[in-house]
């Protein structure tokens, strides 16, 4: 993986992203797709050597570019997330 991309993913897809990976895991109950998710990432990371910290920083960056620009996408990720692990 070129870590360098990790700087420069367009804040839209990578909301896309993010709702996808949820989509996916749907079926399950709401504390098992958390769980799963948190996983994932952790996962991720150690798979890929990546620092949990530097990637949660990263992701924030995204989602402040998002808010200014993906307002509604992003609000529309949040409803979902309130909505699905509401059940």
């Amino acid at each position: 993986m070129n870590r360098d991309q990790l700087n420069m993913v367009p804040a839209h897809s990578t909301i896309q992203t993010a709702y996808a990976a949820l989509s996916g895991a749907q079926d399950s109950p709401a504390a098992m797709q958390v769980m799963g998710i948190a996983v994932l990432f952790h996962e991720v990371c150690s798979s890929l050597q990546l620092d949990p910290s530097e990637m949660l920083d990263k992701a924030r960056r995204v989602r402040r570019h998002a808010e200014d620009h993906y307002s509604i996408e992003l609000r529309a990720l949040s409803q979902y997330i309130e909505q699905e692990f509401r059940k």
